[in-house]
């Protein structure tokens, strides 16, 4: 999504910085920066908690890659950003939209680094496993979040065999070419997988989860699902 809006030369400069400066994102409630400001360098559930709630119409991304999304809780339609500015948020269809913003990182709560062992339900770690499944490959494009009930069918969601990418966020996952979990299936641990094998880029029509831990009891195996 990121080639579709013009990023400014001193945002590509921060970019370039964020090895040194942590990952921060600044919403503007009006279009070229203007009006009041939030800023967070950690994920921000929901927005509604601090007064901004649907209120962005313009974001400066110092660093990291961050998604931002119309619904609490990273849910609903969510846009990825890299570092830069992006004067304008109607052209991503959030403007005055954006409910939860988050850095991506390897770990549930989205603050990257990874921790090791089997991903529990833990405070630290928010409501339990979860995965999201992404129009792009390499984890970009629209992206919709499948929560521990899974979905059997992905027809009404708007989704449908239209996924090319996934992360896995916590707990072992099965994600089938046909609705209610048929067709071929293949099953995911905790990782990226910036393109998915052949039979599931562009075919995954349900998902499920299928242990809230590693299914074989080891960590995640960060060579799978990089495709064919």
């Amino acid at each position: 999504m990121i080639g579709r809006w013009r990023r400014s030369a001193f945002g590509l400069v921060l970019l370039g910085l964020s090895g040194i400066a942590s990952a921060q994102v600044t919403l503007y409630e009006r279009e070229n920066f203007g009006g009041r400001a939030f800023r967070a360098s950690d994920s921000v559930a929901n927005l509604d908690e601090t007064g901004f709630n649907d209120r962005a119409a313009s974001v400066d991304v110092r660093g990291g890659r961050w998604q931002l999304c119309d619904d609490a809780g990273f849910r609903g339609r969510c846009v990825t950003v890299e570092g830069g500015q992006y004067p304008s948020l109607r052209e991503m269809g959030l403007d005055r939209r954006v409910s939860s913003v988050r850095e991506l990182g390897w770990t549930p709560d989205g603050r990257g680094g990874f921790h090791g062992g089997p991903v529990g339900r833990d405070r630290d770690r928010g409501p339990g496993p979860r995965a999201v499944l992404f129009s792009g490959p390499g984890l970009s494009g629209e992206a919709l979040a499948v929560d521990a009930g899974g979905v059997g069918d992905l027809k009404n969601s708007g989704f449908n065999d239209r996924a090319r990418s996934l992360r896995v966020e916590g707990g072992t996952w099965v994600f089938c070419s046909d609705a209610h979990f048929g067709g071929s299936c293949q099953t995911y641990g905790p990782g990226d997988y910036p393109r998915l094998p052949r039979g599931q880029s562009d075919a995954i029509s349900s998902g499920r989860l299928v242990a809230e831990g590693y299914a074989s009891g080891g960590g995640p195996r960060w060579d799978r699902g990089r495709g064919r």
